[in-house]
């Protein structure tokens, strides 16, 4: 969704290609079978019947998604019925932004293609029966430059967000990042400095709504003017205020059945830790 991760210098391919291999050569071999093995099988679980047997569980065979509560998931929206509650939100959401701070919007891009992404990963290793839902960035023409408008913007956010089942907005945190990785790649070691501030407020079966601010008055060095500039016809805001719908999984009505039946193997069960990507 953002574009803070765009590199330029061959000489870091290079090098990074040398140190992955050294790292490559270090790793024992039975460790990177073990692992291989691991994502083959996926997560077990082995479960005690009533007669004192025993059953292995395959969590690959799992038809939801790691960390998405399956009841809210048979609770939600279709991935139709999220995508067009999402763009209704986002309308409402410029509508306020546009009448408090007047902020006017360009065109939403025409990427072409669906927003609905199937077949997706379950992080168990296998596949689910959940749809991805990714909807078209809208984009400001210009950005609130001053934090404190920017602070009122996200509680417009916020306000209608929270009509929709959404919780409060959260600055991403990257309190793991070091200072010189903070300034490189966002332009500052706090958001009020910040060339990109993002964010997102979390909701139901997985959905999520997503704000960036781009505000190139930050960028005393001019380094983010020349990283951020769009191909020529991009239709790319440079100082924008962007704003995203998605979800990491919602059910679609003609696979109820199938998922309530599947569900039906994992029925009190703690799941385990997702298999690592």
């Amino acid at each position: 969704m953002s574009q803070t991760r765009l590199r330029g210098h061959r000489r870091w391919w290079i090098l990074a290609a040398i140190l992955i291999v050294g790292v490559i050569a270090a790793v024992p071999v039975a460790s990177v079978i073990h692992h291989m093995f691991d994502n083959a099988v996926g997560r077990t679980t082995v479960v005690k019947n009533a007669d004192g047997t025993e059953r292995t569980v395959y969590w690959r065979e799992y038809p939801g998604v790691a960390g998405i509560d399956p009841q809210q998931v048979l609770d939600g929206p279709t991935p139709q019925q999220g995508y067009d509650a999402g763009q209704t939100m986002i309308t409402e959401i410029k509508a306020a932004l546009s009448e408090e701070l007047r902020l006017q919007w360009a065109p939403v891009a025409d990427k072409g293609g669906s927003p609905f992404h199937r077949p997706i990963e379950n992080h168990y290793g296998g596949e689910s029966l959940l749809i991805n839902v990714n909807g078209p960035e809208s984009q400001s023409i210009t950005v609130p430059q001053t934090w404190e408008e920017k602070q009122r913007a996200i509680s417009i956010i916020e306000e209608v967000a929270r009509r929709y089942g959404f919780d409060a907005l959260a600055i991403d945190g990257l309190e793991s990042w070091s200072a010189e990785d903070r300034i490189r790649d966002l332009g500052g070691l706090t958001p009020d400095q910040q060339v990109i501030v993002s964010g997102v407020a979390l909701g139901r079966a997985g959905q999520w709504l997503a704000f960036r601010f781009q505000d190139l008055s930050k960028d005393a060095k001019g380094t983010f003017t020349e990283r951020l500039r769009p191909p020529e016809g991009a239709q790319w805001q440079m100082n924008t205020m962007a704003l995203s719908y998605g979800a990491n999984g919602l059910l679609a009505a003609e696979d109820r059945n199938e998922f309530e039946s599947r569900m039906e193997s994992f029925h009190g069960l703690i799941p385990p830790a997702p298999l690592e990507s």
